[in-house]
């Protein structure tokens, strides 16, 4: 059933002429930098990386950006801002989220001025690991997405989502999970909690293999065709929000005027892409059904309370 009601917040790219023309903010290696960077290379027509921003000097995207001649700039986060693990009081974390939103609305102006000069970024896409709030979130608000290493359907009695926070890879083993996947979603002022637009093929969890290895293949498995899924449809016009929501608060998400579950589109094995979304093959969405091993109703898969990351 398409929903046609007057709350659909349509997402969509701020110029229809071009390449979209795409942001990046990085924390570590890059592996995402490098998907959208061969999506540019193999449709330039349709894509472009303009700019890679990072909150560290450290991170190896930002060698990945330069190696591809992308405009990058290297951040101080943590020397202005300091720690969240260390801001452990009510007062500490107060301060710390009040510079955090300095440095981020900072950002905001910087980009604001760079735009001025290079043209507007239609949308930006997170492979971050520090939470953004302020005129950043505003700037960009239906055109942030962030790459996720935890399956956010998972939710607990209390319809909070679970496998939130830093490292999912490993409160999704601790738990005794047979798969893990990346969850692409809507970047709002929630932790972790906006739309979720689409997910990555479910990789299952080999035995002896530790949290590290686990995330390592799901980047190589599950990141990459999520992502290039999500670009490729926001690209296109195809993803707007519902006006109504899933048990977990966060909004539904419709592709083509349809409405998905909790999760969005739901890869599994590869399959020739909708109308509009470009020559290269995507992954279809799978139906899921008992005895599936993943199967999951659209209110996400429950589990009992437990505490959520900080």
């Amino acid at each position: 059933m398409n929903d046609t009601g007057h709350d659909v917040l349509p997402l969509r790219r701020t110029g229809s002429d071009g390449p979209l023309r795409i942001g990046v903010l990085v924390s570590a290696t890059g592996a995402n930098l490098r998907t959208l960077i061969d999506m540019q290379h193999t449709e330039p027509d349709r894509y472009r990386v303009t700019l890679v921003a990072s909150h560290g000097t450290r991170s190896k995207a930002l060698d990945v950006a330069r190696d591809h001649g992308i405009e990058s700039w290297p951040g101080d986060f943590d020397a202005r801002c300091g720690t969240a693990s260390r801001a452990t009081g009510v007062t500490e974390r107060a301060e710390y989220r009040r510079r955090a939103r300095q440095w981020h609305d900072g950002l905001n102006a910087r980009i604001a001025a760079w735009e001025r000069d290079n043209d507007p970024l239609d949308l930006v896409v997170l492979a971050y690991h520090r939470w953004i709030e302020g005129e950043l979130l505003t700037r960009y608000h239906g055109r942030m997405i962030n790459q996720h290493p935890g399956d956010l359907t998972v939710l607990d009695d209390a319809h909070r989502r679970v496998l939130v926070g830093n490292d999912p890879v490993t409160t999704a083993m601790e738990l005794g999970h047979t798969t893990t996947r990346t969850s692409c979603f809507l970047v709002d002022e929630s932790h972790d909690g906006g739309a979720v637009l689409c997910q990555g093929p479910p990789v299952p969890v080999r035995r002896a293999v530790d949290s590290r290895a686990q995330e390592r293949e799901q980047k190589r498995l599950s990141d990459r065709p999520c992502l290039e899924w999500t670009v490729r449809a926001f690209a296109a016009g195809s993803l707007a929000l519902a006006g109504t929501t899933h048990p977990d608060g966060s909004r539904t998400v419709l592709v083509d005027g349809v409405p998905t579950p909790l999760g969005g589109r739901q890869l599994t094995a590869e399959a020739t892409p909708p109308e509009g979304m470009g020559s290269r093959a995507v992954h279809r969405d799978r139906t899921s059904g008992p005895g599936s091993p993943d199967a999951r109703s659209p209110e996400g898969r429950r589990l009992p309370s437990r505490p959520l990351h900080a």
